[in-house]
């Protein structure tokens, strides 16, 4: 008996995923580079260097504003190896939600899932926020610059904030086909950007500019905290926001080739660039800076354009490297809507949702999840009302963003790490081997110590104004997921439904290339089918 797969390598893949309780909804249109590009866009650490060099430089200093990325690089990494491992294993666009199944008990299994799938579609939402809601102020950055008397109201901001969102997902919608294009474009166009923005600032600056030893050694920290190194502590967790959004690759592995192969150079290839080229594009903007005061006083409260003029010198040549900036960072919004929209989608398929029904839908035209991005942008669009009334409260928010979708990541590590790796982990292309339960450790760890990190207020004294509402944030809305538990999914969801033992089979041919007849299961040779996907 065989099932003839032809020379499709994609059938393979559907076969696999069938068994992991799912049938192939997405077209496999993302190649290891267009996703690669696009999970570049997500992280692009040198536009989360840039736009939130003003809170580093608050709550720490210029060298610590430095010195803090290639550390919060590194953890991130360190984090990412872990989730690669685990999106090896268990390629399905569920990523966290359905790995905390897997990895979990028979008896925990549901609440489990259940739980992680909404702190990660939870944090996608609110990191979707914070990019819209930066990209908003660099547009009203660059209307100040050339009317100084303007006067920014916090509707204006929401009103643009809300066009933004709304104009990622239309270009989701009616260019759904055109994503992957759309990636590489802004991967190249990230890149030159980011190239010549440096050259720019060194080069007209050289007359004009930062001593190295504020740069590289100044230690002034104008946040109120005694302690340099405490303060230093605070840079390296706003650092991490610049590395945020690797999982991003994971959650469309249903729309790729050989997800358990291509999945985990996905998460880790875009995090190695971000953290080379993140350093000198930070240590462009400290060479730029001539009046800190100046930078840290901006009117907007986003001091990246200030820098961009003390650099260059010129009003013109300020707006136009915020302009060019502002849509690369636009453009981490769409990737953002296009991953954010297959968050909510594959949770939904298993009735984690109410009305699952809808969310799981896919658009037979468009070819994507259209209810799940519709949904997700009107959630995105209603929390940001908050920014209108507390620009304090929102920013919580966007710091939830980070405890949410970091230590969405580190569940799943942490339940491995309790029941043993070697019991739980099957066959995979990427596996840590022997270095496996020191990264998932380390991890772990690091998660915990900065959900701690970001209960804490930035700056001294504390007022009802700076003080941290991070953990008022996390707490309600993880309350409000385990009320939801409690009053409409206990005994009701299930999760996946698994057939282990096929599952076990196609995952052996994905890695191996054969797939055999054992006691009634499909069979078929598939060496020339997997070759083929190789090749792609």
């Amino acid at each position: 008996m065989s099932l003839d797969l032809g020379d499709d390598a994609a059938r393979l893949d559907n076969l696999e995923l069938e068994a992991a309780g799912y049938k192939q909804s997405m077209p496999r249109q993302f190649s290891l580079w267009s996703l690669s590009a696009l999970s570049f866009t997500l992280t692009c650490t040198w536009l989360g260097t840039g736009s939130s060099v003003g809170i580093s430089l608050t709550e720490a200093s210029s060298a610590g504003t430095l010195w803090s990325l290639p550390i919060a690089g590194m953890m991130t990494l360190v984090v990412s190896a872990g989730m690669a491992e685990l999106a090896s294993a268990y390629p399905c666009a569920g990523a966290q939600y359905y790995w905390s199944f897997m990895v979990s008990s028979d008896e925990y299994k549901p609440f489990l899932s259940f739980v992680n799938g909404w702190v990660s579609v939870l944090g996608w939402w609110l990191g979707a926020g914070s990019v819209a809601n930066f990209v908003s102020s660099m547009i009203l950055d660059i209307v100040y610059v050339w009317y100084p008397d303007y006067s920014q109201q916090h509707w204006q901001q929401y009103l643009i904030y809300v066009g933004l969102i709304w104009v990622a997902v239309a270009i989701n919608v009616f260019g759904s086909q055109w994503i992957p294009l759309y990636n590489k474009f802004v991967f190249l166009l990230s890149i030159v950007t980011l190239t010549s923005t440096m050259i720019v600032l060194f080069v007209v600056g050289r007359h004009h500019h930062a001593t190295a030893s504020f740069i590289f050694t100044d230690t002034t920290s104008k946040s109120g905290w005694s302690s340099e190194g405490w303060t230093f502590m605070l840079a390296v967790g706003n650092a991490v926001y610049s590395f945020l959004g690797s999982d991003g690759g994971a959650h469309l592995c249903e729309e790729i080739p050989l997800p358990g192969k291509n999945v985990p150079k996905v998460i880790m290839y875009p995090l190695l660039m971000g953290l080379i080229t993140a350093f000198p594009f930070a240590a462009a903007l400290m060479y730029a800076i001539t009046d800190l005061s100046a930078v840290l006083a901006t009117p907007t409260g986003l001091p990246l354009i200030e820098i961009y003029r003390q650099g260059t010198g010129s009003n013109v040549a300020a707006s136009i490297l915020m302009a060019v900036f502002a849509f690369c960072f636009f453009s981490n919004l769409v990737a953002n809507a296009t991953t954010a929209s297959r968050t909510l989608w594959a949770f939904s398929r298993d009735g984690a949702l109410p009305y699952s029904k809808i969310w799981m839908a896919v658009h037979p035209r468009f070819q994507m999840p259209l209810n799940a991005m519709l949904l997700s942008a009107s959630c995105i669009s209603i929390y940001g009302v908050i920014f209108i009334g507390s620009t304090t409260a929102f920013s919580a928010m966007l710091s939830a963003a980070i405890v949410f979708l970091q230590t969405s990541c580190v569940i799943p590590q942490a339940i491995l790490l309790y029941r043993g790796r070697d019991k739980v982990l099957p066959e995979r292309y990427f596996s840590l081997g022997k270095c496996g339960a020191a990264i998932n450790g380390v991890s772990v760890a690091w998660v915990v110590f900065l959900d701690i990190l970001y209960c804490f207020p930035t700056s001294m004294p504390v007022t009802p104004q700076n003080m941290s509402y991070v953990s008022v944030v996390s707490t309600g809305l993880v309350a409000f997921v385990i009320a939801l538990w409690f009053t409409s999914k206990k005994g009701k969801f299930v999760g996946p439904h698994v057939n282990y033992a096929l599952l076990e089979e196609r995952r052996h041919a994905a890695i191996v290339g054969r797939l055999e007849v054992v006691d009634g299961l499909s069979t078929q040779n598939s060496e020339d089918a997997v070759g083929m996907a190789q090749k792609s």
